[in-house]
């Protein structure tokens, strides 16, 4: 039997037929059909089948080196989509299932995808995309339909079909040589802070990833993957998919969290541009230590803080962003990712994130002001749910002033002010403990505004408040 040292994994078809091989008969995924069903096992020599036969198939069909978006709840058949993608077919594209139409046709065409596969919900959408002739579709995939139609095709059909080609014969999926530098997927950022950008990442990167992240981790043959996050992000595809199937532990799919597990919960960095995380800790001081083999410098350091300009280097670290030369020159520069964070470094390699540099609030001292420092401060206030600092001008422009939104855990207030409680008392008892918190700060950082917010601010799937949006100031 193979260990985990005993190979080195140069691209994710490696790992996945390596732990077909090494795992056949355990189960890789657990599913049902039926939310009123019982959920069965699907062993790794099924998953690997599934992936191989849906490979072979789009080959078949025309799609060898094409880039495939992959759209949909998250699902065994998202998983299979994604494998056979990145497996020896071509260039996986996930984007986000709650994109609208325009949003979908505009990274299709960016992208430049041939092919989606797309849960039931999304058919007539992309039926009415392909129809109108911009995107470049060839091939549209139903990952729920049991039976193809004249222009789409059923999922389970091209496995099957896939099944029986490469039982006969066809080895053009399984025989096809990753090139560890080529393209493997391309990965889309949350957003939060402005538009989305397209990470091209190799099949080294993942395969570094997922190799760099079980040296930290101790994964079992016996654990259970709940997957939570959408797919589409690259810390859930990457730690949800392809983690779990190179330790031989199995994945399932979360219909929502109903009961407290007392899960124990670590904490961690993570960016698209490093196929996902960088960092773990089991404490809540800092964002952690850097993997192993990746390396860390705090470029352009302020002399009072030691804050500046967090940048990476390592395997993992992508290739650049899709069809955007001036922000991949802006993000690499001699060998380092220029992350965007600003962090700094303790004596002991600890890493500590002050926020994002496009974020950073300069006072009227010239000292810089981070809000998500302010927020995480503001968390801490037993009435508060989520808040959002930024800042405004001043009436006579000439300082910020800092601004926070918050939204009230209105539970807790009931349970200190009484039902009935009137708005004035909740901004008095919500000011009375930001004042507490103002009292520990320097006066430029200081909260001089407060917007009570009635409902939950917008946010992107990922569940990240959008920065950008103005309703989320209101």
């Amino acid at each position: 039997m193979l260990s985990k040292e005993e190979y080195q994994i140069p691209d994710i078809k490696y790992m996945f037929e390596k732990s077909a091989e090494k795992y056949g008969e355990r189960p890789a995924f657990w599913v049902k059909k039926d939310k009123a069903e019982a959920y069965f096992a699907i062993t790794y020599n099924e998953a690997y089948d599934d992936v191989r036969g849906l490979g072979t198939s789009l080959i078949s069909r025309g799609m060898k080196d094409k880039r495939i978006a992959i759209v949909g709840k998250n699902s065994y058949e998202w998983a299979v989509s994604y494998l056979a993608a990145i497996c020896g077919t071509g260039v996986a594209v996930p984007l986000d299932k709650e994109f609208c139409t325009n949003q979908l046709k505009h990274f299709l065409i960016a992208t430049g995808c041939s092919c989606a596969i797309f849960s039931e919900e999304l058919e007539e959408t992309f039926r009415q995309i392909r129809n109108d002739g911009v995107t470049g579709l060839e091939m549209l995939v139903n990952m729920d339909k049991e039976k193809s139609e004249w222009d789409i095709f059923s999922l389970r059909e091209l496995i099957d079909e896939g099944k029986q080609m490469a039982t006969s014969g066809n080895h053009d999926f399984t025989s096809t040589r990753i090139i560890p530098d080529e393209l493997c997927a391309i990965m889309f950022t949350a957003g939060t802070t402005g538009v989305s950008k397209g990470v091209y990442l190799s099949h080294g990167n993942l395969a570094a990833e997922i190799t760099l992240v079980s040296a930290v981790i101790n994964i079992a043959e016996s654990d259970m993957f709940f997957t939570k996050l959408p797919l589409h992000c690259a810390r859930e595809c990457i730690c949800g998919i392809l983690l779990p199937l190179y330790n031989g532990a199995s994945i399932t799919y979360c219909e929502g969290l109903n009961y407290n597990f007392e899960i124990s919960a670590m904490r961690g960095y993570s960016l698209t541009e490093s196929a996902s995380i960088v960092m773990l800790n089991l404490d809540n001081e800092s964002a952690g230590r850097l993997l192993p083999e990746m390396k860390a410098k705090i470029a352009c350091p302020e002399p009072e803080t030691g804050i500046g300009e967090l940048c990476l280097a390592g395997e993992n670290i992508m290739m650049g962003y899709c069809d955007n030369p001036e922000a991949t020159a802006e993000a690499l520069k001699e060998g380092w990712l220029y992350t965007g964070d600003l962090g700094r470094i303790d004596e002991k390699g600890s890493i500590y994130i002050a926020g994002r540099k496009e974020n950073v609030i300069i006072a009227e001292n010239g000292k810089n002001v981070y809000p998500e420092e302010l927020e995480n401060c503001l968390i801490s206030i037993t009435y508060v749910l989520e808040s959002m600092v930024w800042s405004k001008d001043s009436d006579d422009g000439r300082a910020p002033v800092i601004a926070a939104t918050i939204l009230a855990n209105k539970e807790k207030v009931t349970e200190r002010l009484g039902a009935g409680y009137s708005e004035q008392e909740m901004e008095k008892l919500l000011w009375d403990e930001i004042s507490k918190i103002n009292d520990t700060l320097p006066f430029f950082k200081r909260i001089k505004k407060m917007v009570l917010r009635k409902e939950a601010f917008q946010k992107n799937s990922s569940q990240k408040i959008i920065r950008w949006y103005p309703s989320n100031r209101e």
